[in-house]
């Protein structure tokens, strides 16, 4: 921070106070000066007439090449400068219409690698994080390739496959789902036509990479008609069935590895759970096939019993246990490779489930670790559309990881406005509790009128400011600049004191360059406000009031100040629906 820098000399005001005072100072002569703003370097500028109806908040690119406006509520609009920070001679590249997601959008931001765009507002209460294939993109165009556009979600390009109910075979009642052992091929299970579906991956696990229809088995033809769910044994020589209607898990042989398509598929053993589950969804086995798992919503319970030859139902099959899993209709689930992780998932309530066994692949030792809900409000369910619903499920069915565990995939089948199937990324592997889904459960803090969200300058922590309460809540984040519902996603630290003191309507802030300060914009009495902070970067360390500057003058309706690096210093970008434009300022730092 500068302070005085020795003899002063000049013949007026202006120039001698030009450069003696720090970003504190600026703010609190201009407020009392009768020079004002232009007399301590702080005469605004306009930098850009929007041209736009009611822009609320704008985001830069690093390198001032990129310009994002909120407006309307429904719309962010991407303009390219062809120097930076400099809007003359800039060109529009594209508008997205928000409206699906949030239609009342306020805050925005970017990632300062252009890879994530980020927006909230008061229709959803929350900040949805997307995805630019391209960076600083956000075309969204059904002619352009997918890689190029703008995707709901953290990482989840090429992670949706829409239509499940329609593709291959046109099965309206899938139920279930798998993948082969290298995640090229997917088979989708159901009893609309009591088929096995199988088709390729062109990329392993993405579901969206749907690339050809392989063909179908069909289990009707052997009497299988409430076929719930598939899964391979350790080689892709066996396949297992559950079919619901029978509880029943039937076991098939297959000539070609993985494939339900050609070859000669021999049905196998029936083998009855009745005795213990007269409702059965879903089976899986450990590692080499010696113990076998069945769940279904007739006990709630998880059952496991031993095979003296693996993966062989006409072996010894004895019954072990049943251990109750908390919850009315679990259905579908997978294990983690050692067996120490099970996900289950309960179509009633629309949650998925994470326990943790203290003994890998021993049911008895399962104990409930973390809970999530698959339909939340921070993803809107409506309007119903292929467009809409990435991350919403309305009656989430199966259950399975990749590969690496780094992404788990469940579908939707409520009906056909959601069928689909959607892969989640974990930024830890196999733990639910790093389920990445980018979106922010603000309600549960206390806030629901979010009017602007800032990151710290290596993302490792993210505010949002609520218009509500005028208070700004923080949260640390486990991977920079990634946001989820996971409980180790987002780790929430606190929220500050009330920012009322500068303006009872706040619509924006942001920090200092170092941190130690705050500044304010909002439009009750019109003013752009100064505080500071005991600990940089800390919103819930003691916030002190320095002062405002009423800007009436200029702009009557304010909606977002931030603070940017410029070629030519830092500057103070202020942004309001009074006049449509962003004006700039210069300010010490």
């Amino acid at each position: 921070m500068s302070k005085a820098r020795g003899l002063i000399t000049g013949g007026d005001f202006e120039s001698r106070s030009s450069g003696m005072y720090d970003s504190v100072d600026n703010v609190r002569i201009a407020a009392i000066s009768q020079a004002g703003l232009k007399k301590v370097g702080m005469q605004q500028t306009n930098l850009y007439t929007t041209g736009l109806t009611t822009p609320q908040g704008f985001a830069w690119s690093p390198d001032g090449l990129h310009l994002y406006i909120t407006y309307s509520g429904d719309f962010i609009k991407h303009i390219q400068c062809t120097s930076p920070f400099n809007t003359s001679g800039s060109s529009e590249q594209a508008i997205f219409n928000c409206a699906p997601y949030e239609t009342s959008t306020y805050s925005l931001e970017v990632s300062p690698n252009g890879r994530y765009l980020y927006f909230g507002g008061t229709g959803r209460d929350t900040i949805n994080q997307f995805t630019m294939g391209t960076p600083w993109t956000i075309t969204t165009s059904a002619n352009d390739n997918l890689a190029n556009r703008l995707v709901p979600g953290y990482e989840q390009i090429d992670k949706r496959l829409d239509n499940i109910f329609g593709i291959g075979s046109a099965d309206a009642s899938v139920r279930g789902f798998e993948f082969n052992n290298d995640g090229t091929k997917l088979y989708l299970i159901g009893f609309g036509d009591d088929n096995i579906q199988q088709f390729d991956l062109s990329t392993a696990y993405d579901v969206g990479t749907l690339d050809g229809y392989n063909g179908a088995y069909s289990l009707g033809g052997d009497g299988l008609t409430t076929p719930y769910s598939i899964r391979w044994n350790n080689d892709g020589t066996k396949f297992f069935v559950v079919n619901y209607g029978t509880d029943a898990v039937v076991e098939y042989s297959v000539s070609s590895a993985y494939d339900v398509t050609s070859g000669t598929i021999t049905e196998g053993t029936n083998f009855t759970t009745t005795s213990y589950e007269s409702n059965p969804y879903d089976v899986g086995f450990n590692a080499d096939g010696t113990q076998m798992f069945v769940i279904g919503n007739g006990s709630a319970k998880i059952h496991e019993w031993t095979l003296s030859t693996g993966f062989d139902l006409s072996s010894t099959v004895t019954y072990v246990s049943g251990t109750s899993l908390g919850t009315s209709n679990p259905a579908h689930f997978d294990f983690n490779p050692t067996g120490t992780k099970l996900v289950v998932i309960d179509y009633n309530t629309d949650a998925v489930r994470e326990y943790d066994l203290s003994t890998g692949f021993d049911s008895s030792t399962a104990t409930l670790y973390t809970t999530l809900d698959l339909s939340p409000t921070q993803w809107s369910p409506a309007p119903t559309g292929t467009a809409y619903l990435t991350n919403y499920f309305a009656t989430p069915s199966g259950c399975r990881f990749n590969g690496d565990g780094t992404t788990i995939t469940f579908l939707d089948r409520n009906s056909s406005s959601y069928d689909k199937a959607v892969s989640i990324p974990l930024t830890t592997a196999y733990e639910l509790s790093s389920f990445s889904d980018g979106c922010i459960d603000l309600v549960t803090r206390g806030s629901d009128f979010p009017v602007s969200f800032r990151f710290n300058p290596d993302g490792t922590k993210c505010y949002v400011l609520d218009g509500t309460d005028d208070k700004i809540y923080q949260w640390s984040l486990a991977v920079p600049y990634v946001l989820g519902r996971g409980s180790t996603v987002m780790t929430y630290d606190g929220v500050s004191s009330s920012l009322t003191s500068s303006d009872p309507a706040l619509k924006g802030f942001d920090f200092t360059p170092d941190g130690k300060g705050i500044f304010t914009c909002g439009n009750s009495i019109d003013t752009i406000g100064h505080f500071t902070l005991s600990t940089p970067f800390d919103v819930t360390s003691t916030v002190t009031f320095m002062a405002a500057i009423d800007t009436t003058s200029f702009e009557s309706v304010p909606e977002d100040v931030r603070v940017v690096n410029t070629p030519n210093g830092y500057k103070l970008h202020f942004l309001g629906s009074g006049s449509d434009k962003i004006f700039e300022m210069d300010i010490n730092f």
